[in-house]
């Protein structure tokens, strides 16, 4: 147990969570912003697809994602719950901290369990089905929790470095 409580065990899981928080980010930038500009401009690059077969293509990429975010949201709250008892920081940092780790959790969760579900069955049900003024709404609501994701995991992994002890 005294192991556990050891600075090098903090340390270095404080490195870890550092890292995964980096691989989410990344992740994210690499799905949302590089994936999205080629497949959907796949006719710049000789392949002919429609708007609705790049949906579906995006949709995969992003399936897979979901995996890594709803891992990264377990380790995010397990991380963040015991640091909030165990750090030292400052309240004010603790605050900081524990709620970008709470948003980014609550938005991965949204994300993988409800929206990402609802634009599947949008696409299963055909081409009409995304063309629709809800599936337009939830697809903008989509991209701007991904966003707020980004952020919020940018917001954590800066303050975790400039406060690392």
């Amino acid at each position: 147990m005294k192991f556990l409580f050891s600075k090098v065990f903090i340390n270095t899981a404080s490195a870890l969570y550092i890292w995964v928080l980096g691989i989410a980010i990344g992740a994210l930038l690499a799905s949302g912003t590089f994936s999205a500009s080629v497949i959907f401009n796949a006719n710049d690059f000789g392949v002919e697809l429609s708007k609705f077969q790049s949906g579906i293509l995006m949709t995969q990429i992003f399936l897979k994602l979901n995996i890594l975010l709803i891992a990264v949201a377990f380790i995010i709250t397990i991380f963040e719950i015991v640091a909030l008892r165990l750090s030292n920081h400052t309240k004010t940092i603790k605050i900081i901290l524990f709620l970008s780790g709470a948003i980014s959790v609550i938005c991965i969760l949204l994300f993988s369990l409800y929206y990402t579900p609802f634009i599947i069955e949008q696409q299963q049900i055909g081409v009409m089905a995304t063309q629709s003024n809800e599936f337009q709404s939830m697809h903008k609501q989509s991209k701007m929790i991904a966003n707020i994701i980004f952020f919020s995991l940018s917001v954590n992994l800066l303050f975790r470095l400039m406060y690392r002890k």
